[in-house]
């Protein structure tokens, strides 16, 4: 997975406001995701601040290697493969990834651009793909 220039200082500079506030980056994500997917709220059990964690920790460990795919990518598709055994199915990555735009949104406001947008749209997308694919062969 390769990554631009500009599409990684978007990234990186739009991460850094969302994780200035980890709880409540993954509290509205957390509110995003089951209000716009409400069959993903039943693979969260138990505390959910603790998940919270996690997935700020894993967003802050991809946007930290976004170009270094040689540490990116196993440790990515370990996770889908995770997922798989956790209930996830395919189609509920594009949910995560819609909540996590909206996330953004709400709470950068003016601060995300349709051009940190788009940067997130691709590369999520990108990566969602790469680990969709690991995770549910054909």
């Amino acid at each position: 997975m390769t990554q631009d220039l500009s599409d990684l200082d978007l990234i990186r500079t739009s991460w850094a406001l969302a994780a200035a506030d980890p709880g409540r980056t993954s509290q509205t994500f957390y509110a995003n995701l089951f209000r716009m997917d409400p069959s993903s709220k039943p693979l969260f059990v138990g505390d959910l601040n603790l998940q919270g964690r996690k997935l700020t920790d894993t967003l802050s460990f991809i946007v930290d290697h976004l170009e270094e795919p040689d540490i990116l990518m196993p440790a990515a598709l370990d996770l889908a493969k995770r997922h798989v055994a956790y209930g996830v199915q395919k189609a509920q990555y594009g949910s995560v990834g819609a909540a996590l735009i909206q996330t953004f949104e709400q709470l950068l406001g003016a601060q995300f651009s349709t051009d940190h947008k788009a940067a997130w749209s691709k590369t999520y997308e990108g990566l969602a793909q790469a680990m969709t694919d690991a995770a549910y062969p054909d």
